[in-house]
């Protein structure tokens, strides 16, 4: 409301009475209001800081997981590489066998054969 209408409303509505009763009204209303503006401005930055704390530690948690599964892949993985690097390696020395024109087949049995009596998978 301007201040001109503010004047003409209390004038009409009971005279001077009227305008220091609103003059003093609106002195005294105007620090609460200021103190309910501050105290909800104040109330949503709260909500929004802890809101942002929470969503931060879930992140972070979210991120200890991650790391954690990708150390597990990881090492997962080295052991498979060490497990094909041999599994080439023993390939390699079969085929190298199996090419050398001196070797019986005899031999080739003994080569494949694993401690688990087995050659190839196959049971004797």
């Amino acid at each position: 409301m301007s201040g001109w209408a503010l004047v003409l409303t209390c004038v009409s509505g009971g005279g001077i009475a009227g305008i220091i009763t609103t003059l003093v009204g609106g002195l005294f209303n105007r620090p609460k209001t200021r103190a309910d503006a501050v105290a909800l401005l104040t109330d949503s930055a709260l909500k929004q800081v802890n809101e942002l704390q929470e969503r931060t530690s879930e992140a972070e948690r979210e991120a200890l997981a991650a790391r954690n599964e990708l150390a597990a892949a990881r090492a997962q993985m080295r052991e498979l590489t060490g497990e094909i690097d041999a599994a080439v390696a023993t390939l390699r020395s079969w085929r190298s066998a199996i090419l050398s024109p001196t070797i019986e087949l005899e031999q080739l049995r003994a080569m494949v054969r694993d401690p688990g009596g087995t050659i190839n998978g196959r049971h004797l």
